[in-house]
């Protein structure tokens, strides 16, 4: 099969648009051998070093010649000489591994006119692929091949490099991940890491597969599933009643009939069943149920299970907050004159000041250990009722867990499945040890006006923490009657700006979800 891009094609067409003929010069051979594990030089090096110094450094490593394209090229070969004597100029289009010969037989005269070794050929016809035999017919990316197509039409330049760029970043545009927002320094790891993947491969641009490999690796499966699914599209649908071709493994479908190729193809399935490299990707796209009408019948009796991965996260999270407060109350170190120990370290501004009385000065940071009861996260200053109606207060289920009261979008919009629920916090108050049964938080205590809703929570963190220090984390400075109070129940409130947390870690911690029991466990990484 050959394709849009395909350098035949372009000769084609540069002679149709010229008005200039075409000849097809090139030998049918009854039984060639077709070169499948040969990996051909990266051609988007000739942007840069030209066509004739790419030929040049690349000539001596094509493969060794056999019988079979000794007769081809010097069928060629006579050819060329043919059509020379009619024509000013030709054109040659050819692979490059036969130029060489090609170029001998003409310059010695040693060509040789040789007939067809297939005498049925059957005349060739227009088909248009079924959507999904896209990937497989092209050996290019389809995406690539269309952006190519759309630039040659309006004579724009085209930069293969940029179009890769451009469809990587298209993909985290798709609606499947609008809520990641994946910003630019992400996109920009992915895109060094598919550079990276492509240099040891020996090439200068990433193929599909390093593309995906790096997303997964990057930005995890769903945003590989959404590359694939875009660089799978080729928008232009032929309009006219032709027939379809489609792909059954390496055989060709054409209305109902098998037609077995020598060529192999990708198999971009993601089925886990099958042996080839694509499998080492391992791109799971996660499940969806399609919901009754009446699905929300079914939770009259949810059990309100949290995903154990995402535990794992919000108390990791919890525990790493504990040495930024340390670095938030650490800030202002004591300053003192060397007497023999450096401490912390040299405070050069003071010895630099005091540099005409000869003295060294040593900076020493207070050392001290927390003792954090109680976290009070707020992701978001605007707790509306319609932004985060959702008033919730869990439990731990064991002592290695916090209790978490929180405000949430509603989880009833858009629904993972009969059995699982999604929401975002738009504030977080979590208790670790968890309180004692007749401490717990209640849902009416934080059930309050949304004005209130700050206010409630941190009152609630000052009042139940086991521990003197509560981790206040925020974008607002803590307001001074909290300090205040804090301070006269014997507790101190630790401020950490929520800049100074990633906006990637900050997401993935305000995404959670719960189950609707212990069992939904057992299929909630299907889903999630």
């Amino acid at each position: 099969p050959i394709f849009p891009s395909d350098s035949m094609i372009e000769g084609i067409r540069l002679a149709k648009d010229n008005g200039l003929p075409v000849s097809f010069i090139d030998l049918a051979m009854e039984e060639y051998k077709i070169f499948d594990d040969f990996s051909p030089p990266d051609d988007y090096a000739i942007n840069t070093i030209g066509l004739k110094k790419f030929y040049e450094i690349n000539k001596d490593y094509f493969i060794t010649k056999n019988e079979y394209d000794n007769k081809r090229e010097s069928n060629m070969a006579f050819h060329l000489n043919r059509l020379s004597k009619l024509n000013n100029k030709v054109l040659f289009i050819g692979g490059m591994a036969h130029w060489e010969n090609i170029k001998e037989y003409i310059e010695n005269k040693t060509f040789m006119f040789h007939h067809h070794e297939i005498d049925n050929v059957n005349t060739p016809f227009l088909a248009k692929p079924a959507p999904k035999s896209l990937p497989y017919l092209m050996s290019e990316i389809p995406y690539v091949v269309f952006n190519y197509e759309i630039a040659r039409r309006f004579n724009l330049p085209f930069d293969k490099w940029k179009i890769i760029i451009k469809l990587v970043q298209e993909a985290k545009n798709s609606d499947s991940l609008i809520e990641e927002d994946f910003n630019t320094r992400e996109i920009n790891n992915l895109i060094q890491y598919a550079l990276k993947l492509a240099n040891m491969d020996n090439e200068i641009l990433p193929d599909l597969f390093n593309l995906l490999l790096s997303a997964k690796q990057t930005l995890g499966d769903d945003y590989g599933i959404e590359l694939l699914d875009l660089a799978k599209k080729y928008t232009y649908i032929e309009s006219q009643d032709l027939p379809i071709i489609d792909i059954d493994e390496n055989n060709f479908m054409l209305s109902g009939k098998k037609i077995t190729l020598k060529r192999k193809f990708p198999n971009f399935s993601l089925d886990p069943n099958s042996n080839n490299q694509w499998e080492k990707l391992d791109l799971k796209r996660k499940k969806k149920d399609d919901l009754p009408d009446d699905y929300i019948s079914e939770w009259f009796f949810f059990g309100f299970y949290s995903h154990i991965p995402e535990d794992i996260i919000l108390e990791n999270f919890i525990d790493r907050l504990e040495n930024k407060a340390l670095n938030e109350i650490n800030k202002e170190p004591k300053i003192k004159e060397f007497t023999g120990s450096l401490l912390d370290g040299v405070d050069l501004r003071e010895t630099i000041r005091d540099y005409q009385n000869k003295k060294i000065y040593v900076k020493e940071y207070k050392k001290e250990k927390l003792d954090v009861g109680a976290w009070l996260i707020v992701f978001d200053d605007d707790l509306t009722f319609e932004k985060y109606p959702w008033v919730m207060s869990l439990s731990a289920e064991h002592n290695n867990e916090s209790d978490i009261a929180f405000y949430a979008t509603n989880p009833l919009v858009d629904p993972v499945g009969k059995q699982i629920i999604k929401a975002e916090y738009g504030a977080l108050l979590a208790f670790k040890p968890p309180l004692d049964n007749f401490d717990k938080v209640s849902i009416e205590e934080v059930d309050v006006l949304e004005n209130l809703r700050v206010y409630q929570m941190t009152t609630l963190a000052i009042e139940l923490s086991k521990g003197k220090d509560i981790i206040y984390v925020s974008s607002k400075a803590i307001d001074p009657y909290f300090n205040s109070l804090a301070q006269s129940k014997g507790k101190r409130l630790i401020h950490i700006p929520i800049s100074r947390f990633s906006n990637r870690n900050l997401r993935k911690l305000k995404k959670f979800h719960l189950l609707k029991s212990k069992s939904t466990r057992r299929i909630a990484d299907d889903y999630i």
